[in-house]
């Protein structure tokens, strides 16, 4: 479970890194307006899974650090096994 969560992780690294280097122009994609658009909707998904977590992670402590990752790794962060403890034992 921890090796497809890691390696989840690190393909939502590389599709921010790719959103990013396309919106600089460092990065030729062929189709960047889908890929734009498809960045706002992962974005928006991210910030609605923030607000309706916002109280169990602020138990946790380090909630902006939490909240960071939420916002990169989404329900990845959620779901990994030593977050899912941790809000446990806050509960």
């Amino acid at each position: 479970m921890r090796v497809f969560m890691l390696l989840a992780k690190l393909m939502m690294l590389a599709f921010w890194l790719t959103v990013i280097l396309s919106l600089l122009g460092l990065v030729e994609v062929p189709n960047p307006q889908r890929l734009h658009l498809i960045a706002l909707i992962v974005l928006g998904v991210h910030v609605v899974e923030c607000l309706l977590m916002y109280r169990k992670l602020k138990k946790l402590g380090s909630t902006g650090l939490h909240l960071l990752q939420v916002m990169v790794f989404g329900v990845l962060h959620l779901r990994h096994p030593d977050t899912v403890r941790a809000i446990n034992q806050a509960l």
